[in-house]
């Protein structure tokens, strides 16, 4: 994290003001974001600060008369003035307004130090709640009379059913206000007020909310979440979650209080919960996400449901205690839907980045120890575009580093509020990765294409090997790159058209002189209908060919031994024969998926859908005649097929067939997957999963999870033993689905959370490649701002070599970019699917740098 902001510590001057009480201590200090302004207060300090420089603005000329900040506003939205309440010894009746720009106090008020009646009752004296409502700033006094601020001054507008609440919070949506109080006899009550007006739209008493209590009637209200409520016994904790617009129960539990921390991995851990209650964050709909003992949970009382548990048991922090004790805390949700969460053990602190959907960590910061003093004990953190705000959590560091305690205060600078932005990208170096193997290196570039400045997004870029060079395409032109200095040979233009775009370019599956593309115009109407063959060594163009109004298109191209077959769009197999097409077979049907298969290499596998997509035909071909050797059907190796999921076939292994079962845009849906492996010689099914339920938490590399592996069927890659390489949430893993056995597995995690990456980067995609023969596994690892190659040992996937693709050369192929591996090295192509998805879709602005259509990066092997 980069610091832009940091305010000294107060503790001198907290020395010449006297004591403070408790309930003063968790109100000085804290911060909130007014458009392009932090405003941060500490004690008597108010100032505000640019979020983009951390220059500092201003700081308020407002006399406390030896007092301190009570309470400050904490808009949802940019506002032109705020309000501070202040006074001394926790007694707060006095008001100022503070103008945002330049911190110009434009009225001062002590309207509230003279009692009057309102509504037959007193109003007045200090302020015991402050809250602001769409904008506007209301005050809730020690009578329970609610002032809207109107031009400095307060208003009386309503009063609550009482002066004294034991919590009184807004719910997330932001437009309930929910109190707990005492009732009558022995029974205790909670209030739901709609907000801006504060009228009471429903009350629940003790016996509704908990029937089961016979004790202590005090209700407590979570202030992340007021709509959950708990009451507690000598033996248990119960708890209950009411909707916020009515009161009505919605869920309820309990659990004993010496149950925490004994909950199982995907269960809720109720105890735990209750500890941390008062620091829980609630979700729009009813979740709240608490701490748990091995890191956080995203919960529903209202359908009993786990949405996701996240183990942060791993994360290690500097201490300086034998024992630390670690404390996550969920602090808000970002515009953009993360999770941020602090976690802190009282000598360090970092902060995470969660995606608040699925409980998936995307990004780790480290507060630099040079800047951390004040916030390693459970700060307070507020939420801007680029950044946080911390704020000391004064309570708990006199907790802390009390004078009866062995841990002493920290020496060195101590800051009362920080500023601070995540890291740019190019900015930041990986952290240490505890991952067994090599510690990367950089890959070193030696040449590519580079995308022209102002040139259109479509550029179809790509690369492949002849096993003398490097042809690389973008744009109209295709080049040859010699592979071991990056040197150009020659480039040639595909066609007169400047908007012409290569459409299908195979990789040959041996040494060849020359090779065949085929392109389109750059028309709108244009198909992809002409064929080159090209001379590798000097890129003369030999064969130029039409495809006649008949075939309409190239379909696909594929190699065999050397033999290039041109699948067209009327379903004909075809050889580029002396400048013309030569027929030799025909399809059985148009091709949505042609594999390959490991274990017989001579021997493709095709699916397409039937009967209006209800079925999918499997038809296997024998190469180069593209005799059809088989054929079954989906329905029938996997026993169902449902129209709205397709049927796919993997690209590790064209006779690894899978489909799924329910709607999985549905989070609310039960999905289960299903995987059959084929044999070559019948097309009869010889292993299968069945049908798996959906599991998105499953994280034991010890186990095959479906789930983690079947969207990413494209990306594998497999063995002539039929076992397939393939990706998990927390790995990478050799599979033999025949024998149901894992060969290896290896964590990547900590490879993949080291990676630099800013908050937007929400994913890591992987792909993989064999090389040396297959006794290598490539694995090509990228986040949107960074990319990194790795090699695994294919027998044992032990990790034998670590690159990082340096900043200055990876711009334009860090979005899931096309890997061409040669010898010593490895291609990178720029990607439009996946660089729309990671910059157009996510509104993440496109570096500066230089951009690449292509880049050609040798691999330095590690020191032994």
């Amino acid at each position: 994290m980069a610091p832009k902001v940091l305010l000294a510590s107060s503790d001198e001057l907290e020395e010449t003001t006297g004591s403070l009480d408790t309930s003063q201590v968790q109100r000085r200090s804290g911060a909130f974001v007014s458009g392009k302004t932090v405003v941060g207060y500490s004690v008597d300090d108010i100032s505000g600060y640019d979020v983009g420089s951390g220059k500092q603005l201003w700081t308020a000329k407002l006399d406390l008369g030896g007092g301190t900040v009570c309470y400050v506003s904490q808009p949802d939205r940019a506002v032109k003035t705020f309000t501070v309440a202040h006074g001394e010894r926790g007694y707060c009746p006095n008001l100022a307004t503070i103008r945002v720009s330049d911190g110009k106090v434009m009225a001062k008020s002590d309207k509230l130090n003279d009692p009057e009646k309102y509504e037959g009752g007193s109003a007045g004296g200090t302020v015991n709640h402050l809250f602001t409502v769409k904008g506007k700033d209301y005050l809730v006094d020690m009578n329970g009379v609610v002032w809207k601020m109107v031009k400095g001054e307060p208003e009386p507008v309503a009063r609550l059913e009482t002066r004294t609440y034991f919590d009184l919070y807004a719910a997330p949506e932001g437009d309930v206000l929910i109190g707990s109080r005492h009732g009558d006899g022995k029974r205790c009550r909670v209030d739901g007020y709609a907000l801006p007006s504060f009228k009471k739209v429903w009350t629940q008493d003790t016996e509704a909310l908990f029937p089961d209590v016979r004790e202590d009637c005090i209700i407590s209200a979570s202030e992340g979440n007021s709509a959950w409520l708990k009451q507690e016994t000598a033996d248990k904790y119960y708890m209950v979650q009411v909707d916020p617009a009515t009161g009505e129960v919605l869920g309820r539990a309990d659990a004993a209080k010496d149950s925490g921390g004994q909950a199982d991995v995907g269960e809720f851990d109720l105890a735990s919960a209750s500890n941390q209650f008062d620091r829980a964050l609630g979700m729009p709909g009813g979740d709240t996400v608490f701490a748990q003992v091995r890191g956080m949970t995203r919960y529903s009382l209202e359908s009993g449901k786990v949405m996701w548990d996240l183990d942060l048991s791993q994360i290690q922090l500097d201490s300086d205690e034998e024992y630390p004790l670690t404390t996550v805390l969920p602090q808000g949700v970002t515009d953009d839907g993360y999770l941020v969460a602090t976690v802190s053990n009282d000598t360090s602190a970092e902060i995470l980045a969660v995606e608040a959907k699925t409980g998936k960590l995307v990004a780790r910061w480290g507060l630099p120890e040079e800047y951390r003093n004040g916030f390693q004990v459970e700060p307070g953190m507020t939420l801007f575009g680029d950044g946080v705000v911390l704020t000391r959590n004064f309570k708990m560091w006199e907790f802390t580093f009390a004078d009866y305690k062995d841990l002493k205060e920290p020496k060195g600078d101590r800051y009362d509020i920080g500023v601070f932005t995540f890291p740019e990208p190019g900015k930041s170096t990986p952290a240490a990765v505890p991952t067994a193997g090599p510690a990367a290196a950089e890959t070193k570039s030696i040449g590519g294409l580079k995308t022209p400045k102002g040139s259109d997004e479509d550029r179809r870029a790509g690369a492949f090997s002849t096993g003398g060079q490097v042809i690389a395409y973008a744009g109209n032109a295709v080049t040859g790159i010699d592979p071991k200095s990056g040197k150009e040979l020659w480039s040639t233009d595909l066609d007169d058209d400047a908007g012409a775009r290569v459409c299908a370019a195979p990789e040959p599956d041996q040494k060849v002189k020359t090779f065949t593309i085929a392109y389109r115009g750059g028309a709108k109407d244009d198909g992809c209908n002409t064929l080159l063959r090209v001379n590798a060594s000097k890129g003369t163009v030999m064969d130029r060919v039409e495809l006649s109004k008949t075939a309409r298109t190239v379909s696909r191209i594929e190699v065999h031994q050397g033999a290039v077959l041109v699948i067209t769009g009327d379903q004909k197999v075809s050889r580029l024969t002396d400048g013309a097409l030569v027929e030799q077979a025909e399809l059985a049907r148009r091709p949505y998926y042609l594999e390959h298969t490991p274990q017989d290499p001579s021997l493709v596998i095709s699916a397409a859908p039937v009967k209006d997509g209800r079925d999918w035909a499997i038809d296997a071909y024998r190469l180069p005649s593209f005799e059809r050797v088989w054929s079954t059907t989906a329905s029938k190796v996997l026993s169902k097929v449902e129209r709205s999921s397709p049927v796919t076939v993997w690209r590790g292994n064209g006779l690894w067939i899978s489909t799924s079962y329910g709607d999985s845009s549905d989070p609310e849906a039960q999905v289960k997957d299903s995987l059959v492996q084929l044999d070559p010689e019948d097309g009869r099914v010889v292993a299968r999963t069945g049908a798996v339920k959906r599991d998105y938490l499953a994280n034991d590399l010890g186990q095959f999870a479906l789930t983690g592996a079947i969207s990413a069927a494209h990306v594998t890659v497999g063995f002539d033993d039929g076992d397939v390489v393939l990706p998990q949430s927390t790995g990478v893993m050799r599979y033999s689905l025949t024998d149901e056995k894992v060969r290896w597995a290896v964590d990547t995690k900590s490879i993949e959370d080291s990676m630099e990456r800013d908050r937007k980067a929400s994913t890591v995609s992987q792909s993989f490649d064999l090389v040396d023969g297959g006794k290598t596994v490539l694995v090509t690892l990228s986040n949107g701002i960074s990319l990194e190659v790795m090699t695994l040992n294919a027998s044992s996937g032990k990790i034998t070599g670590r690159w990082n693709v340096p900043a200055k050369s990876r711009n334009g192929l860090q979005a899931i970019p096309a890997v061409t591996p040669f010898a010593g090295g490895v291609a990178l192509s720029h990607d439009d699917y996946g660089w729309d998805y990671a910059f157009n879709q996510t509104g993440r602005k496109v570096p500066s740098t230089q951009r690449h259509d292509v880049g050609v990066f040798r691999l330095v092997k590690p020191a032994a």
